[in-house]
């Protein structure tokens, strides 16, 4: 459903709310970002779908929680690293 959300509680108590993983992107956009890094990867998916306040509160965390965020994103939506939401089963 289009309507579905990510919820997240950072460390510091702060609220964010994204779309969940995957959801809105386009192949072009998987298709573009292939080649780059994990890393590189991580943070065009969070700039393609997360305004300004967010960020400012993921450029809070420390890489443990990037990392912790970044997992429960995907888990969220069923999907693992290099993996779509249409192959997830």
């Amino acid at each position: 459903m289009a309507t579905e959300k990510f919820h997240y509680t950072s460390k510091s108590g702060k609220k964010i709310t994204l779309p969940k993983f995957g959801q809105g992107i386009k192949a072009g956009f998987i298709r573009r970002i292939r080649k780059l890094s994990e890393g590189e990867q991580v943070f065009e998916f969070i700039e393609a779908v997360a305004d300004e306040k967010t960020l400012e509160v993921i450029d809070d965390f420390d890489t443990a929680e990037l990392g912790e965020f970044f997992g429960a994103w995907q888990k969220d939506a069923g999907v693992g690293v290099g993996e779509s939401s249409a192959s997830a089963s």
